[in-house]
C-alpha cells in the first residue's frame, strides 16, 4: 500500500487550531483596552474647548485695529493721539487733512470698512464722544485702517 497523504504537510486540523487560539488572543487583547480605557469624551472636548477660547483671547488681545488720525479743518489731534495710546492702540503716522469729498463729519467719527465694525467699537470706546460709521466713497485715505476724523470741539 502507497500512500498518497504527503507527510510533510500540515494537517489541516493544526491550522485551525492556531487560528483559534490567535481569535482569542485578539479578542482578549480587545476586551482588555476595552475594560481598562479611561478617557472621557466630555472631558477632552472640554478640554480642547478651554484650549480655543484661550488662544482666541490671546489673538484678540494682542491684535489691536490700527488707526489713522484724519484732522477735519486742521483740527487738533493730540488729545485723540493720547487717549488711543492710553488705550493700547497706536496712531499711525501723520494726521492727514481731511478731502473735499464726502462732506465732513460734525463730531469725531470712527470709520470702518466691511467687517471692522467691532473694531471701529473699541476704537471709540476710547474716545468718549465720537461716533462710529461705515467709511464712506471717497474717503480713500487711511486704507485699510481705522480712519478716525478728529473734529475740534
Amino acid at each position: 500500500m502507497s500512500s498518497t497523504q504527503n507527510s510533510r504537510a500540515i494537517p489541516i486540523r493544526a491550522i485551525i487550531m492556531i487560528l483559534v487560539a490567535l481569535a482569542i488572543a485578539f479578542a482578549a487583547v480587545g476586551v482588555h483596552g476595552f475594560i481598562t480605557r479611561d478617557d472621557d469624551p466630555d472631558a477632552a472636548l472640554n478640554a480642547q474647548e478651554a484650549k480655543l477660547q484661550a488662544a482666541a483671547t490671546e489673538t484678540s488681545a494682542a491684535a489691536k485695529p490700527e488707526v489713522c488720525l484724519i484732522a477735519v479743518k486742521g483740527a487738533p489731534v493730540a488729545d485723540a493721539t493720547e487717549k488711543l495710546t492710553a488705550a493700547g492702540f497706536a496712531p499711525a503716522g501723520d494726521p492727514a487733512a481731511w478731502p473735499a469729498r464726502p462732506a465732513a463729519p460734525r463730531a469725531t467719527t470712527v470709520f470702518f470698512d466691511e467687517g471692522g465694525e467691532s473694531n471701529a467699537k473699541a476704537v471709540s470706546e476710547a474716545l468718549p464722544g465720537s461716533a462710529v460709521a461705515a467709511r464712506p466713497g471717497g474717503l480713500e485715505a487711511c486704507g485699510g485702517k481705522i480712519a478716525v476724523a478728529v473734529v475740534r470741539k
